[in-house]
């Protein structure tokens, strides 16, 4: 299995660009939040992000762009590299 993450950062932010020009704006910076913490590790950031993507879809569902969720699950592929189980 190749564990190499590609850099996702660029997609997951403009994601939440998007997920707030819809109206999402608390969920969105919510995310943005968790994401863009400050964690001791990569593997922590990563799964970290990964748990708070998850929640954002969840929590945001239908009222989130399709585009957007497009954009979230291919952040997911990557974070799934290294965190197969979230």
């Amino acid at each position: 299995m190749d564990s190499r993450v590609a850099e996702f950062q660029q997609m997951l932010r403009a994601a939440l660009d998007e997920a707030k020009a819809a109206g999402l704006v608390n969920a969105a910076s919510q995310l943005e939040f968790r994401a863009f913490a400050a964690y001791t590790t990569s593997s922590e950031l990563l799964g970290e992000t990964g748990v708070a993507i998850k929640e954002f879809l969840q929590t945001a569902g239908p009222a989130i762009p399709p585009l957007v969720v497009v954009k979230l699950n291919l952040c997911l592929t990557e974070v799934r590299k290294v965190w197969p189980r979230i």
